[in-house]
């Protein structure tokens, strides 16, 4: 199964957003990846931000159960592709 990361600041906008995009079009294609993001400055546990809560549910992505990971925290040793 291949991985991939998406990589920002605080993993609670860019990444978030492209984690849940990229999730979305994984599974609508039926597709065996992995998607993970984290941010090199995040604060675990924290929540995306509104504005992009909002941005991304134009593409029918939900990401009101998003939790920011720190990079430090992340299993970024296990990826196939990083993005950053």
């Amino acid at each position: 199964m291949q991985k991939i990361m998406f990589i920002c600041t605080g993993n609670i906008c860019r990444s978030a957003m492209a984690h849940g995009l990229m999730e979305k079009l994984v599974k609508d294609k039926n597709k065996n990846i992995e998607v993970y993001s984290c941010g090199i400055f995040a604060d675990d546990g924290d929540r995306a931000t509104f504005n992009a809560i909002e941005a991304i549910s134009e593409y029918d992505v939900d990401l009101k159960n998003h939790r920011a990971t720190n990079i430090r925290n992340s299993k970024i040793k296990d990826m196939d592709i990083i993005l950053c």
